[in-house]
């Protein structure tokens, strides 16, 4: 596993760029009921790039534009990578809490019989 110094470095650099939320490649039917889109799913029209995303409490979807495509998928390809360095920051810290906890519980152990110890 990297260190944690060089995992931040990344994130750094991930979060310059990334955009939050899924994408998906949909097709449509036109609602033009002379369109061939409209009575064989098999002619629908697409697929066509969409951004999906939380804000405000709202969800929205954002049509994408065939030339932007490269660019979105890239954000969004930096934002899942800020999510995994994410994870494994979080990874570290927890077994750190972990190995901190433990060693307070055999500190409190010990002091509980060396007090025992005192008395008897």
């Amino acid at each position: 596993m990297r260190s944690k110094d060089d995992l931040v470095q990344q994130l750094e650099l991930a979060a310059q760029s990334m955009v939050q939320g899924s994408l998906s490649d949909l097709t449509r039917r036109c609602g033009d009921p002379a369109c061939a889109c409209f009575h064989d799913p098999a002619q629908r029209h697409g697929p066509h790039l969409y951004l999906k995303f939380n804000a405000e409490g709202k969800t929205h979807s954002v049509y994408v534009p065939a030339q932007s495509a490269p660019t979105i998928k890239s954000a969004h390809a930096a934002w899942l990578r800020f999510q995994e360095i994410g994870s494994q920051i979080s990874a570290a810290n927890r077994g750190q809490l972990l190995r901190d906890l433990q060693r307070e519980k055999q500190k409190a152990k010990a002091m509980k019989l060396k007090a025992r110890g005192k008395r008897a």
